[in-house]
């Protein structure tokens, strides 16, 4: 019994032509295309695209405030231009050359003009460019030194740890721009960066954060700097000393010593002693007959460059009067 596919085949009416009947066919059929497009093409259509507005301004100004960069703009005319302005791109780049002065009166009739130079055909016409006249300023350029901010987020390896800490390189950024828009600028960010699982020392740079429209960076990376190296941590025996106890016979607290864990470089294990720490209550600001008789603790003495934690951080004091 015959396929379903094969019945189709079989009544196929090409299969039934001569070679010359359906050559002679498909060549009205691509004349019948021909004549549609014709046809089509020559009526009158209208496209939608936006103008991308640029200024080219002298380096010594910069432009004030927020002036348009994007305009849109409804394009009409016969299909054949159309169709080859549509292959272009959505974007219509237009530069209006303000060189050093200090401002501009844009307006419709202006913006028309620069955007007909790159249209792809002069019988093109713009229509409903929605754009409001707009005076453009410009500023004397200045330049200001700002503090890069590290957005680097270093997570070491188990039993690692930096001995200084990170470091940029520079540490600071000149931004160049409109004097207003200085003003408000008091530091620039790096973008962030995650360096994980980290036992070695490295160098690495890192983008800055890119400036908008009207400001300038003198450079656009820095360089992250991490000390890395290994560190055991060491629990010593520190006792408490007392400031400002008020007059009494005895003084004391409890307890009277404190555990200090400190992380120690490995290099250093073995040179670094109790005494090395200092742990400090300070009595001044408590009265004898506060009854929460507890005063905070404070670590203020400790090796450079290691880090240390202890507990508890709080004692209990008493004070002891002798009987008259």
């Amino acid at each position: 019994m015959p396929s379903t596919l094969q019945k189709l085949k079989d009544s196929n009416p090409l299969r039934n032509m001569e070679t010359t009947d359906r050559q002679m066919l498909l060549v009205c059929i691509g004349l019948a295309f021909v004549f549609w497009l014709i046809l089509n093409l020559s009526q009158d259509y209208d496209i939608n695209k936006v103008v991308v507005v640029n200024y080219a301004v002298s380096p010594q100004r910069a432009l004030a405030g927020d002036p348009p960069s994007n305009v849109p703009v409804r394009i009409h005319g016969r299909g054949w231009n159309l169709i080859w302005e549509s292959l272009r791109g959505n974007d219509i780049d237009i530069t209006l050359d303000i060189g050093d002065k200090e401002s501009i009166q844009l307006n419709r009739n202006l913006l028309e003009q620069e955007v007909r130079r790159q249209l792809s055909s002069g019988d093109l016409e713009i229509e409903n460019l929605n754009y409001e006249p707009q005076r453009i300023v410009t500023t004397r350029r200045d330049g200001k030194r700002v503090p890069v901010i590290n957005n680097v987020d270093v997570r070491y390896a188990p039993g690692y740890a930096s001995s200084g800490g990170t470091s940029l390189r520079p540490d600071s950024v000149t931004v160049s721009g409109a004097i207003d828009v200085l003003a408000g600028i008091e530091s620039w960010p790096s973008e962030p960066l995650v360096l994980d699982n980290v036992e070695g020392s490295l160098r690495q740079t890192v983008p800055l954060k890119p400036p908008p429209e009207g400001l300038v960076l003198d450079y656009n990376e820095v360089t992250v700097a991490v000390d890395v190296e290994a560190f055991i941590e060491q629990q010593f025996r520190v006792p408490v000393t007392l400031y400002n106890a008020p007059r009494s016979d005895s003084s004391r607290v409890f307890p009277a010593f404190v555990t200090v864990r400190a992380t120690i470089p490995q290099r250093a294990f073995g040179s670094v002693r109790a005494t090395d720490f200092q742990v400090e209550a300070d009595l001044s600001r408590m009265q004898t007959d506060d009854p929460h008789n507890t005063v905070p603790l404070r670590l203020t003495r400790y090796p450079e460059k290691i880090k240390a934690e202890f507990e508890p951080r709080a004692v209990e004091y008493y004070i002891y009067n002798r009987p008259e």
